[in-house]
């Protein structure tokens, strides 16, 4: 006698019938207990089975590198509060490795600081954590297949910093092509991922005064007063990439 699919609401606890689909291998990284507990069942509707759970980035180069373990398919980095620390941490733990999955990035801030750190270091994918979870499975799938999903705030964002690096806005002014030293431009380079001056200070060796000094300079020369505005002279300049 065939089984009845009994329902509450609008979730069916009838089996699920069985499609011919590669399951694909997920890691987990960041976000509260319950919050992974959700992602790894909306993950696993598209075919991506979350082999590994950890509220830790630290756990990126020992996974990599522990030869019991089959390469994964994708990385989901979920980034609330604080956001720059975990990126640059992933960034480093990931530069240990060879892996060549893609990075899908689910953050509470969409800011172009969050954004531009986020596609700097890889990252296939950047969603708001509050996307509607069809959302989320689109994007692991485009990323998985290679591509580049944003969520459509992101996308806009990025849109509007290009059209004000390179397009001519009438009645505003353009931002003035100068000469920074090398020690600015990797400054520069580094304000545009995220870091704080005490982060540049660690990363560079430098005295935090330095660095305010250097990032003083860089705001008069370039003529502007704010990371965004920046990020914006850089795009323009070519001195960083996106």
């Amino acid at each position: 006698m065939p089984k009845t699919a009994v329902s509450h609401g609008e979730i069916s606890l009838a089996p699920r019938p069985a499609v011919n689909v590669e399951t694909k291998r997920a890691l987990l990284i960041g976000g509260q207990s319950l919050l992974r507990v959700g992602i790894t069942e909306i993950l696993r509707k598209c075919s991506v089975d979350v082999v590994r759970q950890d509220a830790s980035e630290e756990i990126l180069s020992d996974f990599f590198t522990d030869e019991n373990e089959s390469p994964v398919d994708l990385i989901l980095l979920v980034l609330t509060g604080g956001p720059f620390a975990a990126i640059h941490r992933i960034r480093e733990a990931l530069g240990k490795t060879s892996n060549t999955a893609p990075l899908v990035v689910l953050s509470e801030e969409t800011g172009r600081g969050e954004v531009y750190a986020a596609l700097r270091i890889g990252a296939k994918a950047y969603l708001d954590l509050d996307c509607d979870p069809q959302e989320l499975i689109k994007a692991v799938r485009t990323a998985i297949e290679g591509k580049v999903y944003l969520a459509p705030d992101v996308a806009e964002l990025l849109v509007n910093d290009m059209s004000a690096a390179f397009e001519p806005s009438t009645g505003t002014k353009r931002l003035p092509s100068v000469e920074l030293s090398r020690r600015e431009v990797e400054i520069v380079q580094l304000l545009c991922e995220g870091l704080s001056s005490k982060e540049i200070a660690r990363r560079l060796h430098l005295s935090a005064k330095t660095v305010e000094n250097h990032r003083y300079n860089i705001y008069r020369k370039c003529e502007v007063d704010s990371v965004a505005t920046l990020m914006r002279y850089a795009i323009k300049h070519g001195l960083i990439s996106i």
